[in-house]
C-alpha cells in the first residue's frame, strides 16, 4: 500500500473534441472504468478517488469503485484548468477531515490502456527515489520532433531547429514525450511551481500500445482496437 499517497482521476464533463468522452463506451465499458479498475486492481491505494463537478460521472465512478465524496465547483473543471487542480482541492478537503496526504497521484481518465504495471511501477521508482515529481513518457519518432516546421509568414515555412538536426534517424538523439498516463507530485511542490514538470522529475517509460491519450474518435477506435487484439 502507497503510503501517504491520493490517488485521484480528474474527470470533468465538458469536453469540445469528444463530448462525453469521460463516459463513452469503450469495449462494453464507459472509458473511465478502465483507470478506476487498473488503479483498485494494482492494491496501491486505500481508495481511488474521481474528480469532477457532473453528478452523472461521479454515479457511475462510484458504480465502477471509486470514491465521490464531494461534486468539484464548475469553475475548478474548466477547459482551460489544470487538471491538478480539483485534485488539489480534493487533497484539501480529506486534510480538513483528518485524511492528510503529501503525494498526489494523477490518472487521466483518457489514458484507458495503461497497465497495473504501468502504474506499480511509477509508484515504486517514486517511492524509491528523491524525486518530487514523476510522469510517464513515450518515446518519439526524432524526424517527428527534430524535424519539425513552422509557418514563416503567409507562404514559406522554416525548420524549428533550423538545419543542426538535418541528419538522418539513426544518429538524432532520442526524444520522448510525457503521455499523460501516470503522474506523480509531493503536494508543496506542486502548489509551488503549478505543474507536474519541475526540477527533480523522474520519468517511466511506456510503450505506444499502453499510451493512447483519448482526445479524438480515431484515439477511441484505435484503442477498441487494441483491446480487442488484447483479447483474441
Amino acid at each position: 500500500m502507497a503510503e501517504r499517497m491520493l490517488c485521484t482521476i480528474p474527470a470533468r464533463a465538458g469536453s469540445k473534441r469528444l463530448p462525453g468522452k469521460n463516459l463513452r463506451p469503450l469495449a462494453g465499458k464507459p472509458l473511465i472504468a478502465y483507470t478506476i479498475e487498473t488503479a483498485r486492481q494494482s492494491g496501491l491505494f486505500e481508495d481511488v478517488y474521481v474528480c469532477t463537478e457532473d453528478k452523472e460521472i461521479a454515479e457511475i465512478a462510484r458504480a465502477c469503485g471509486a470514491s465521490v465524496p464531494i461534486l468539484m465547483p464548475p469553475e475548478l473543471c474548466g477547459d482551460l484548468v489544470a487538471s491538478h487542480i480539483p485534485c488539489q482541492r480534493l487533497a484539501a478537503h480529506l486534510a480538513g477531515l483528518g485524511r492528510p496526504t503529501d503525494t498526489l497521484v494523477c490518472l487521466q481518465p483518457t489514458s484507458p490502456l495503461r497497465s497495473v504495471e504501468d502504474l506499480t511501477t511509477a509508484v515504486n521508482k517514486f517511492q524509491s527515489g528523491d524525486f518530487d515529481f514523476l510522469v510517464s513518457v513515450t518515446p518519439v519518432d526524432p524526424h517527428d520532433f527534430h524535424w519539425a516546421v513552422v509557418p514563416d509568414g503567409d507562404d514559406y515555412w522554416h525548420m524549428y531547429f533550423g538545419n543542426k538536426y538535418l541528419m538522418e534517424r539513426p544518429l538524432l538523439p532520442p526524444v520522448f514525450r510525457p503521455n499523460g498516463s501516470i503522474k506523480i507530485a509531493r503536494l508543496p511542490a506542486l502548489a509551488r511551481v503549478g505543474h507536474f514538470f519541475g526540477e527533480r522529475m523522474g520519468v517511466v517509460e511506456t510503450p505506444p500500445e499502453r499510451s493512447v491519450h483519448v482526445a479524438l474518435e480515431f484515439d477511441l477506435k484505435l484503442c477498441e482496437l487494441i483491446l480487442a487484439e488484447r483479447t483474441a
